[in-house]
Protein backbone atom coordinates (compact mmCIF):
# COMPACT_ATOMS: atom_id res chain seq x y z
CA UNK A 1 0.00 0.00 0.00
CA UNK A 2 0.96 4.10 -0.06
CA UNK A 3 3.08 5.28 1.84
CA UNK A 4 2.70 8.26 3.88
CA UNK A 5 5.32 10.06 3.27
CA UNK A 6 7.06 8.46 -0.12
CA UNK A 7 6.29 6.01 -3.00
CA UNK A 8 9.22 4.44 -4.86
CA UNK A 9 9.43 2.59 -7.83
CA UNK A 10 7.96 -0.79 -8.51
CA UNK A 11 11.60 -2.46 -7.73
CA UNK A 12 11.90 -0.09 -4.79
CA UNK A 13 14.69 1.42 -6.22
CA UNK A 14 13.49 5.00 -6.17
CA UNK A 15 11.97 7.32 -4.47
CA UNK A 16 9.71 8.80 -7.33
CA UNK A 17 6.99 11.24 -5.50
CA UNK A 18 6.75 12.62 -2.20
CA UNK A 19 3.40 13.22 -1.05
CA UNK A 20 3.03 16.48 0.54
CA UNK A 21 0.98 16.16 3.77
CA UNK A 22 -2.34 16.72 2.64
CA UNK A 23 -2.21 14.87 -0.69
CA UNK A 24 -1.17 12.28 1.79
CA UNK A 25 -4.21 12.08 3.50
CA UNK A 26 -5.95 11.99 0.31
CA UNK A 27 -4.01 9.04 -0.77
CA UNK A 28 -4.00 6.96 2.05
CA UNK A 29 -8.32 7.51 2.83
CA UNK A 30 -10.21 4.49 2.42
CA UNK A 31 -13.53 5.46 1.41
CA UNK A 32 -14.67 4.71 -2.32
CA UNK A 33 -15.59 8.39 -3.17
CA UNK A 34 -12.47 11.18 -2.59
CA UNK A 35 -12.95 14.60 -2.74
CA UNK A 36 -9.91 16.59 -2.62
CA UNK A 37 -9.38 20.57 -2.96
CA UNK A 38 -10.87 24.19 -2.24
CA UNK A 39 -8.66 26.66 -3.31
CA UNK A 40 -6.00 27.10 -6.37
CA UNK A 41 -2.55 25.79 -5.83
CA UNK A 42 -3.09 23.05 -3.74
CA UNK A 43 -1.28 20.48 -5.73
CA UNK A 44 -4.97 18.89 -6.91
CA UNK A 45 -3.84 17.52 -10.22
CA UNK A 46 -0.28 15.45 -8.39
CA UNK A 47 -3.28 13.62 -6.37
CA UNK A 48 -4.99 12.70 -9.00
CA UNK A 49 -1.53 11.30 -10.83
CA UNK A 50 -1.50 9.28 -7.90
CA UNK A 51 -4.29 8.66 -6.95
CA UNK A 52 -3.74 5.09 -8.93
CA UNK A 53 -0.57 4.21 -7.15
CA UNK A 54 -2.03 1.65 -4.72
CA UNK A 55 -4.04 -0.29 -7.77
CA UNK A 56 -0.83 0.09 -9.95
CA UNK A 57 1.25 -1.39 -6.90
CA UNK A 58 -1.44 -4.89 -6.28
CA UNK A 59 -1.57 -5.25 -10.26
CA UNK A 60 2.18 -6.06 -10.28
CA UNK A 61 2.30 -8.04 -7.35
CA UNK A 62 -0.53 -10.08 -8.87
CA UNK A 63 1.48 -9.89 -11.59
CA UNK A 64 4.76 -11.54 -10.28
CA UNK A 65 2.21 -13.67 -8.36
CA UNK A 66 0.62 -15.35 -11.65
CA UNK A 67 3.05 -14.63 -14.34
CA UNK A 68 -0.92 -13.52 -16.22
CA UNK A 69 -1.68 -9.99 -17.20
CA UNK A 70 -4.44 -7.91 -14.83
CA UNK A 71 -7.35 -6.05 -16.07
CA UNK A 72 -7.44 -2.66 -13.66
CA UNK A 73 -8.28 0.66 -15.15
CA UNK A 74 -7.98 4.07 -14.16
CA UNK A 75 -9.17 6.86 -15.97
CA UNK A 76 -8.30 10.58 -15.43
CA UNK A 77 -11.08 12.85 -16.94
CA UNK A 78 -10.46 16.58 -18.02
CA UNK A 79 -13.61 18.28 -19.79
CA UNK A 80 -11.98 19.15 -22.77
CA UNK A 81 -8.97 18.08 -25.27
CA UNK A 82 -6.61 21.42 -24.67
CA UNK A 83 -7.09 20.80 -20.92
CA UNK A 84 -5.02 17.36 -20.70
CA UNK A 85 -1.65 18.80 -21.76
CA UNK A 86 -0.69 18.91 -17.92
CA UNK A 87 -2.00 16.18 -16.92
CA UNK A 88 0.06 14.05 -19.84
CA UNK A 89 3.12 15.70 -19.06
CA UNK A 90 3.09 15.08 -15.52
CA UNK A 91 2.41 11.64 -15.36
CA UNK A 92 5.45 11.42 -18.53
CA UNK A 93 7.58 12.61 -15.79
CA UNK A 94 6.17 10.18 -12.89
CA UNK A 95 5.17 6.73 -14.32
CA UNK A 96 8.33 5.50 -16.31
CA UNK A 97 10.01 5.88 -13.64
CA UNK A 98 7.24 3.75 -10.94
CA UNK A 99 7.71 0.91 -13.41
CA UNK A 100 11.13 0.98 -14.94
CA UNK A 101 10.41 -1.90 -17.34
CA UNK A 102 7.24 -0.34 -18.83
CA UNK A 103 9.47 2.96 -19.31
CA UNK A 104 8.53 5.62 -21.86
CA UNK A 105 7.25 2.82 -24.29
CA UNK A 106 4.14 2.04 -22.19
CA UNK A 107 2.68 5.76 -23.38
CA UNK A 108 0.41 5.58 -26.67
CA UNK A 109 0.37 8.71 -27.64
CA UNK A 110 -2.71 8.18 -29.75
CA UNK A 111 -5.08 6.49 -27.65
CA UNK A 112 -3.61 8.66 -24.73
CA UNK A 113 -3.05 5.73 -22.34
CA UNK A 114 -0.37 4.03 -20.29
CA UNK A 115 0.33 0.55 -19.94
CA UNK A 116 2.28 -0.99 -17.08
CA UNK A 117 4.12 -4.06 -16.98
CA UNK A 118 1.24 -5.67 -15.22
CA UNK A 119 -0.96 -5.55 -17.85
CA UNK A 120 -2.50 -2.29 -15.81
CA UNK A 121 -3.63 0.61 -18.16
CA UNK A 122 -4.16 4.56 -16.93
CA UNK A 123 -6.07 6.31 -19.38
CA UNK A 124 -5.98 10.35 -20.00
CA UNK A 125 -8.70 11.87 -21.70
CA UNK A 126 -11.50 14.16 -22.32
CA UNK A 127 -15.47 14.77 -21.82
CA UNK A 128 -15.89 17.24 -24.17
CA UNK A 129 -19.39 16.47 -25.91
CA UNK A 130 -22.65 15.85 -24.37
CA UNK A 131 -22.59 12.23 -24.53
CA UNK A 132 -19.00 11.25 -24.49
CA UNK A 133 -19.42 9.49 -21.02
CA UNK A 134 -22.42 6.97 -23.05
CA UNK A 135 -19.20 5.55 -24.58
CA UNK A 136 -18.21 3.97 -21.10
CA UNK A 137 -20.93 2.31 -20.43
CA UNK A 138 -20.64 -1.59 -19.44
CA UNK A 139 -17.09 -1.07 -19.14
CA UNK A 140 -15.03 -2.79 -16.56
CA UNK A 141 -13.61 0.45 -14.84
CA UNK A 142 -11.33 0.03 -11.46
CA UNK A 143 -10.99 3.66 -10.71
CA UNK A 144 -11.45 7.11 -12.28
CA UNK A 145 -10.28 11.00 -11.36
CA UNK A 146 -12.33 13.68 -12.58
CA UNK A 147 -9.72 16.83 -12.35
CA UNK A 148 -11.98 20.10 -11.95
CA UNK A 149 -15.51 18.70 -11.65
CA UNK A 150 -16.69 22.01 -11.39
CA UNK A 151 -16.68 21.76 -14.96
CA UNK A 152 -18.96 18.09 -15.73
CA UNK A 153 -22.58 17.74 -15.17
CA UNK A 154 -23.80 15.58 -12.25
CA UNK A 155 -25.38 13.10 -14.29
CA UNK A 156 -21.78 12.43 -16.22
CA UNK A 157 -20.00 11.78 -13.05
CA UNK A 158 -22.90 9.91 -11.75
CA UNK A 159 -22.93 7.34 -14.85
CA UNK A 160 -19.51 7.04 -15.19
CA UNK A 161 -18.83 6.24 -11.17
CA UNK A 162 -21.53 3.46 -11.62
CA UNK A 163 -19.26 1.92 -13.97
CA UNK A 164 -16.50 1.24 -11.41
CA UNK A 165 -16.29 -2.39 -10.26
CA UNK A 166 -14.02 -5.30 -11.03
CA UNK A 167 -14.09 -9.16 -10.83
CA UNK A 168 -11.16 -9.56 -8.73
CA UNK A 169 -11.89 -9.66 -4.88
CA UNK A 170 -8.16 -7.86 -4.12
CA UNK A 171 -8.95 -5.05 -6.49
CA UNK A 172 -12.70 -4.42 -5.10
CA UNK A 173 -11.03 -3.31 -1.98
CA UNK A 174 -9.03 -0.49 -3.68
CA UNK A 175 -11.95 0.75 -5.81
CA UNK A 176 -11.76 4.55 -6.14
CA UNK A 177 -13.66 7.85 -7.54
CA UNK A 178 -11.47 10.30 -7.05
CA UNK A 179 -12.04 14.34 -7.54
CA UNK A 180 -10.40 17.29 -7.60
CA UNK A 181 -12.61 20.97 -7.74
CA UNK A 182 -12.79 24.02 -6.31
CA UNK A 183 -15.84 27.09 -6.31
CA UNK A 184 -17.01 28.34 -9.42
CA UNK A 185 -17.51 26.68 -13.03
CA UNK A 186 -20.65 26.01 -14.23
CA UNK A 187 -21.47 23.04 -12.36
CA UNK A 188 -20.68 24.19 -9.43
CA UNK A 189 -24.13 24.04 -7.29
CA UNK A 190 -24.18 19.90 -7.44
CA UNK A 191 -20.50 19.85 -6.12
CA UNK A 192 -21.10 21.83 -3.47
CA UNK A 193 -24.26 20.10 -2.52
CA UNK A 194 -22.78 16.63 -2.93
CA UNK A 195 -19.19 17.58 -1.49
CA UNK A 196 -19.22 20.92 0.57
CA UNK A 197 -22.88 21.19 2.23
CA UNK A 198 -23.63 19.09 5.44
CA UNK A 199 -20.53 17.27 5.16
CA UNK A 200 -17.83 17.36 7.68
CA UNK A 201 -14.03 17.70 6.28
CA UNK A 202 -11.98 14.97 7.15
CA UNK A 203 -14.88 12.71 8.28
CA UNK A 204 -15.84 9.09 6.17
CA UNK A 205 -19.41 9.71 5.25
CA UNK A 206 -21.34 6.17 5.13
CA UNK A 207 -24.35 5.51 3.35
CA UNK A 208 -26.39 2.28 3.99
CA UNK A 209 -27.88 0.75 0.81
CA UNK A 210 -30.26 -2.18 1.20
CA UNK A 211 -29.99 -4.75 -1.62
CA UNK A 212 -32.30 -6.76 -3.66
CA UNK A 213 -31.63 -9.98 -1.49
CA UNK A 214 -32.21 -8.02 1.92
CA UNK A 215 -28.65 -7.26 2.37
CA UNK A 216 -27.22 -4.02 3.30
CA UNK A 217 -23.90 -2.77 1.87
CA UNK A 218 -21.63 0.65 2.87
CA UNK A 219 -20.86 3.16 0.53
CA UNK A 220 -17.92 5.80 1.42
CA UNK A 221 -17.38 9.06 0.74
CA UNK A 222 -14.62 11.54 2.41
CA UNK A 223 -13.68 15.67 0.90
CA UNK A 224 -10.31 16.21 2.33
CA UNK A 225 -10.10 20.61 1.78
CA UNK A 226 -7.04 21.72 0.27
CA UNK A 227 -5.42 25.42 0.29
CA UNK A 228 -2.46 26.84 -0.74
CA UNK A 229 -0.59 26.94 1.85
CA UNK A 230 -0.73 23.37 1.75
CA UNK A 231 1.30 23.11 -0.87
CA UNK A 232 4.80 24.34 0.47
CA UNK A 233 6.44 24.81 -3.14
CA UNK A 234 4.23 27.33 -4.38
CA UNK A 235 3.10 28.97 -0.93
CA UNK A 236 6.56 29.63 0.29
CA UNK A 237 7.33 31.01 -3.03
CA UNK A 238 4.79 33.61 -2.76
CA UNK A 239 4.63 34.17 -6.39
CA UNK A 240 1.44 32.72 -7.11
CA UNK A 241 -0.50 33.92 -3.87
CA UNK A 242 0.45 37.17 -5.20
CA UNK A 243 -0.82 36.64 -8.44
CA UNK A 244 -4.64 35.31 -6.82
CA UNK A 245 -4.46 38.52 -4.63
CA UNK A 246 -4.28 40.38 -7.23
CA UNK A 247 -7.88 39.43 -8.73
CA UNK A 248 -11.00 41.08 -7.97
CA UNK A 249 -12.32 40.41 -4.51
CA UNK A 250 -14.84 38.05 -5.48
CA UNK A 251 -12.34 35.94 -7.34
CA UNK A 252 -9.93 35.84 -4.54
CA UNK A 253 -12.61 34.53 -2.28
CA UNK A 254 -13.49 31.89 -4.33
CA UNK A 255 -10.06 30.88 -5.32
CA UNK A 256 -7.54 31.73 -2.43
CA UNK A 257 -10.13 31.57 0.68
CA UNK A 258 -12.14 28.66 -0.99
CA UNK A 259 -15.71 30.10 -0.47
CA UNK A 260 -18.49 28.25 -2.22
CA UNK A 261 -21.15 30.67 -1.52
CA UNK A 262 -19.42 33.27 -4.31
CA UNK A 263 -20.73 32.60 -7.48
CA UNK A 264 -19.08 33.73 -10.55
CA UNK A 265 -20.41 37.02 -12.00
CA UNK A 266 -22.89 37.08 -9.00
CA UNK A 267 -24.50 40.61 -8.64
CA UNK A 268 -23.77 41.13 -5.25
CA UNK A 269 -20.38 38.98 -4.82
CA UNK A 270 -18.91 42.46 -4.04
CA UNK A 271 -20.92 42.78 -1.04
CA UNK A 272 -22.06 39.43 0.01
CA UNK A 273 -20.45 37.34 2.78
CA UNK A 274 -22.15 34.28 4.49
CA UNK A 275 -20.31 35.12 7.62
CA UNK A 276 -21.60 38.09 8.06
CA UNK A 277 -24.85 38.72 7.02
CA UNK A 278 -26.17 35.09 7.47
CA UNK A 279 -27.20 34.56 11.44
CA UNK A 280 -28.75 32.08 13.61
CA UNK A 281 -31.85 33.20 14.95
CA UNK A 282 -32.72 34.48 18.18
CA UNK A 283 -35.77 36.22 20.28
CA UNK A 284 -36.88 39.52 19.10
CA UNK A 285 -37.35 41.75 21.68
CA UNK A 286 -41.37 42.09 21.65
CA UNK A 287 -41.08 46.30 20.47
CA UNK A 288 -39.31 45.83 17.08
CA UNK A 289 -41.43 46.64 13.92
CA UNK A 290 -42.71 43.91 11.71
CA UNK A 291 -43.68 43.62 8.50
CA UNK A 292 -43.21 41.50 4.90
CA UNK A 293 -42.86 41.76 1.33
CA UNK A 294 -44.63 39.07 -1.22
CA UNK A 295 -43.83 38.29 -4.88
CA UNK A 296 -46.83 36.19 -6.03
CA UNK A 297 -46.28 33.25 -8.31
CA UNK A 298 -49.38 30.49 -8.99
CA UNK A 299 -46.71 27.66 -10.32
CA UNK A 300 -43.71 29.36 -9.91
CA UNK A 301 -42.47 30.07 -5.81
CA UNK A 302 -43.85 32.76 -4.06
CA UNK A 303 -42.31 34.45 -1.67
CA UNK A 304 -43.34 35.93 1.59
CA UNK A 305 -40.49 37.33 3.68
CA UNK A 306 -40.95 38.40 7.29
CA UNK A 307 -38.52 41.62 8.44
CA UNK A 308 -38.17 43.44 11.13
CA UNK A 309 -36.27 46.57 12.66
CA UNK A 310 -34.00 47.42 15.53
CA UNK A 311 -33.58 51.00 17.58
CA UNK A 312 -30.48 51.45 15.10
CA UNK A 313 -31.62 50.81 11.98
CA UNK A 314 -30.58 47.63 11.29
CA UNK A 315 -32.84 44.93 9.30
CA UNK A 316 -33.68 41.23 10.31
CA UNK A 317 -35.50 38.92 7.82
CA UNK A 318 -36.71 36.46 10.59
CA UNK A 319 -38.88 34.01 8.10
CA UNK A 320 -39.70 33.22 4.89
CA UNK A 321 -42.72 31.11 3.19
CA UNK A 322 -41.52 29.93 0.05
CA UNK A 323 -43.67 27.37 -2.19
CA UNK A 324 -46.28 27.75 -4.59
CA UNK A 325 -48.97 29.80 -4.41
CA UNK A 326 -51.67 28.43 -6.45
CA UNK A 327 -54.18 30.11 -5.37
CA UNK A 328 -54.64 33.42 -3.17
CA UNK A 329 -56.63 31.52 -0.88
CA UNK A 330 -54.27 28.61 -0.36
CA UNK A 331 -51.26 30.55 -0.21
CA UNK A 332 -53.28 32.78 2.75
CA UNK A 333 -53.87 29.69 4.24
CA UNK A 334 -50.66 28.60 4.09
CA UNK A 335 -49.59 32.29 5.54
CA UNK A 336 -52.34 31.52 8.13
CA UNK A 337 -50.73 28.49 9.46
CA UNK A 338 -47.08 29.65 9.75
CA UNK A 339 -48.45 32.89 11.54
CA UNK A 340 -49.69 30.53 13.87
CA UNK A 341 -46.55 28.49 14.36
CA UNK A 342 -44.49 31.70 14.69
CA UNK A 343 -42.35 32.32 18.08
CA UNK A 344 -40.77 35.10 16.78
CA UNK A 345 -40.74 37.45 19.30
CA UNK A 346 -39.75 37.02 23.37
CA UNK A 347 -43.06 37.22 24.93
CA UNK A 348 -45.50 38.63 22.38
CA UNK A 349 -47.55 36.03 19.66
CA UNK A 350 -48.06 37.80 16.17
CA UNK A 351 -51.48 37.65 14.62
CA UNK A 352 -52.28 39.06 10.95
CA UNK A 353 -53.21 42.07 11.67
CA UNK A 354 -50.16 42.99 13.65
CA UNK A 355 -48.18 43.69 10.83
CA UNK A 356 -48.56 44.51 6.74
CA UNK A 357 -47.89 43.31 3.40
CA UNK A 358 -45.81 45.19 0.55
CA UNK A 359 -46.86 43.36 -2.11
CA UNK A 360 -46.29 43.48 -6.30
CA UNK A 361 -49.81 45.46 -7.43
CA UNK A 362 -49.99 42.76 -10.05
CA UNK A 363 -51.34 40.40 -7.59
CA UNK A 364 -54.46 42.26 -7.75
CA UNK A 365 -54.97 42.01 -11.76
CA UNK A 366 -53.56 38.66 -11.77
CA UNK A 367 -55.57 35.68 -12.86
CA UNK A 368 -55.69 33.44 -9.72
CA UNK A 369 -58.79 32.83 -8.22
CA UNK A 370 -60.29 29.85 -7.15
CA UNK A 371 -64.04 30.63 -7.90
CA UNK A 372 -64.72 32.56 -4.64
CA UNK A 373 -61.94 35.23 -5.19
CA UNK A 374 -60.90 36.86 -8.90
CA UNK A 375 -56.96 37.22 -7.83
CA UNK A 376 -54.56 36.09 -5.41
CA UNK A 377 -54.83 39.36 -3.42
CA UNK A 378 -58.71 38.98 -2.35
CA UNK A 379 -57.70 35.22 -1.43
CA UNK A 380 -54.82 36.37 0.88
CA UNK A 381 -56.96 39.61 1.91
CA UNK A 382 -60.19 36.80 2.97
CA UNK A 383 -57.85 35.66 5.81
CA UNK A 384 -57.18 38.81 7.23
CA UNK A 385 -54.05 40.15 5.81
CA UNK A 386 -53.32 43.52 5.10
CA UNK A 387 -51.68 43.97 1.61
CA UNK A 388 -50.51 47.87 0.06
CA UNK A 389 -48.72 48.32 -2.92
CA UNK A 390 -44.90 47.83 -3.72
CA UNK A 391 -42.66 50.06 -4.53
CA UNK A 392 -41.59 48.56 -7.73
CA UNK A 393 -38.57 50.79 -8.49
CA UNK A 394 -35.80 47.74 -9.30
CA UNK A 395 -32.50 49.97 -9.54
CA UNK A 396 -33.89 51.55 -6.34
CA UNK A 397 -34.87 48.67 -4.70
CA UNK A 398 -31.25 47.08 -5.23
CA UNK A 399 -29.52 50.01 -4.61
CA UNK A 400 -31.28 49.46 -1.18
CA UNK A 401 -30.52 45.57 -0.86
CA UNK A 402 -26.46 46.93 -1.74
CA UNK A 403 -26.44 49.94 0.81
CA UNK A 404 -27.60 47.45 3.34
CA UNK A 405 -25.62 44.40 2.47
CA UNK A 406 -22.41 47.13 2.77
CA UNK A 407 -19.98 46.56 5.60
CA UNK A 408 -19.88 49.93 7.46
CA UNK A 409 -16.91 51.81 9.36
CA UNK A 410 -18.13 49.91 12.43
CA UNK A 411 -17.38 46.17 10.36
CA UNK A 412 -20.95 45.61 10.33
CA UNK A 413 -24.13 45.39 7.69
CA UNK A 414 -27.11 46.82 8.63
CA UNK A 415 -29.22 43.58 6.72
CA UNK A 416 -29.11 40.32 8.88
CA UNK A 417 -31.06 37.31 7.65
CA UNK A 418 -31.52 34.40 10.19
CA UNK A 419 -30.23 31.20 7.72
CA UNK A 420 -31.81 28.69 9.75
CA UNK A 421 -35.79 30.26 8.83
CA UNK A 422 -34.73 32.00 5.69
CA UNK A 423 -32.78 29.30 3.19
CA UNK A 424 -34.57 29.92 0.02
CA UNK A 425 -33.54 33.80 0.52
CA UNK A 426 -29.64 32.76 2.08
CA UNK A 427 -29.63 30.33 -1.22
CA UNK A 428 -30.68 32.55 -4.03
CA UNK A 429 -29.49 35.94 -3.04
CA UNK A 430 -25.70 35.46 -3.72
CA UNK A 431 -25.96 33.71 -6.90
CA UNK A 432 -28.35 36.37 -8.66
CA UNK A 433 -26.74 37.50 -11.61
CA UNK A 434 -26.87 40.49 -13.95
CA UNK A 435 -29.19 40.88 -16.69
CA UNK A 436 -26.79 40.51 -19.84
CA UNK A 437 -28.62 43.63 -21.56
CA UNK A 438 -28.56 45.61 -18.45
CA UNK A 439 -25.47 45.58 -16.13
CA UNK A 440 -27.38 47.49 -13.40
CA UNK A 441 -29.98 45.06 -13.27
CA UNK A 442 -30.72 41.41 -12.16
CA UNK A 443 -31.17 38.77 -14.52
CA UNK A 444 -34.80 38.38 -15.64
CA UNK A 445 -34.45 34.59 -15.54
CA UNK A 446 -33.31 33.63 -12.23
CA UNK A 447 -34.67 32.47 -9.68
CA UNK A 448 -35.24 35.85 -8.04
CA UNK A 449 -38.36 35.87 -6.39
CA UNK A 450 -36.91 35.98 -2.75
CA UNK A 451 -35.08 38.75 -4.38
CA UNK A 452 -38.36 40.58 -5.15
CA UNK A 453 -39.84 40.16 -2.31
CA UNK A 454 -37.00 41.41 0.17
CA UNK A 455 -36.71 44.62 -2.30
CA UNK A 456 -40.51 45.43 -1.79
CA UNK A 457 -39.54 45.55 2.23
CA UNK A 458 -36.55 47.14 1.90
CA UNK A 459 -38.39 49.60 -0.02
CA UNK A 460 -40.51 50.75 3.00
CA UNK A 461 -37.69 50.98 5.31
CA UNK A 462 -35.38 52.72 3.19
CA UNK A 463 -31.91 53.79 4.11
CA UNK A 464 -31.13 57.25 3.86
CA UNK A 465 -33.94 59.57 2.53
CA UNK A 466 -37.42 58.58 2.09
CA UNK A 467 -37.82 57.00 -1.30
CA UNK A 468 -41.18 59.05 -1.55
CA UNK A 469 -41.99 62.07 -0.42
CA UNK A 470 -43.30 61.75 3.18
CA UNK A 471 -44.87 64.21 5.91
CA UNK A 472 -41.78 66.30 7.43
CA UNK A 473 -43.62 65.66 11.04
CA UNK A 474 -45.09 62.54 10.82
CA UNK A 475 -44.21 59.45 7.85
CA UNK A 476 -47.57 57.37 8.98
CA UNK A 477 -49.57 60.62 8.25
CA UNK A 478 -48.48 60.81 4.92
CA UNK A 479 -49.16 56.94 4.08
CA UNK A 480 -52.67 57.50 5.38
CA UNK A 481 -53.18 60.90 3.37
CA UNK A 482 -52.25 58.97 0.43
CA UNK A 483 -54.40 55.94 1.27
CA UNK A 484 -57.03 58.63 1.48
CA UNK A 485 -56.30 60.01 -1.99
CA UNK A 486 -55.96 56.76 -3.65
CA UNK A 487 -59.47 56.22 -1.96
CA UNK A 488 -61.34 59.14 -3.79
CA UNK A 489 -59.45 58.33 -7.09
CA UNK A 490 -60.51 54.22 -7.11
CA UNK A 491 -63.43 52.05 -6.68
CA UNK A 492 -62.64 49.23 -4.95
CA UNK A 493 -63.93 46.04 -6.44
CA UNK A 494 -66.76 44.45 -4.98
CA UNK A 495 -65.01 40.86 -4.46
CA UNK A 496 -62.64 42.65 -2.61
CA UNK A 497 -63.18 42.38 1.47
CA UNK A 498 -63.00 45.88 2.51
CA UNK A 499 -61.34 44.49 5.89
CA UNK A 500 -58.29 43.15 3.28
CA UNK A 501 -56.11 46.03 4.91
CA UNK A 502 -55.49 49.62 4.23
CA UNK A 503 -55.66 52.03 1.33
CA UNK A 504 -56.99 49.78 -1.96
CA UNK A 505 -56.08 46.62 -0.68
Amino acid sequence: MLDETAVRSIDGREIIWEAQPRQSVALTCPSFEVGFGGTKGAGKSDFLVAAPFDQIMYAHQRFQETGRLQRGRFILFRKTTKELSDLIARTKEVYPVLDPMMGNGGWNKTERRWTFTSGYVVDITHLEGPDDHQGYNGQEITGVGFDQLEQFPENVYLFIRMNIRSKDPGMRRLLKCASTFNPGGRYAAWVKKHWITNVPPNTIIESRVKLRNGRERVVTKTFIPARLEDNKYLFEDGSYEANLRNLPLWMQRMYLDGDWDVVQGAFFAHVWDPNIHLIKSFPIPDAWPLKAGNDWGSTAPACTLWGVRDPDGNIYIIDELYRPGITGRTYGEAMKQKIARQKWFVKKRVDVDDFYILADRQIRHTTGGDGTYSNPAAGIASYGFRLFDANKDRIAGIEQIIERLLVKASGKPSLYIFSDRCPNLARTLPGLESDPHNPEDIDGNADDHAFDALRYLLMDWPVGPKVKDVHKEDPEVERWLEMARKRKREVIGDDVPQTAGYGDA
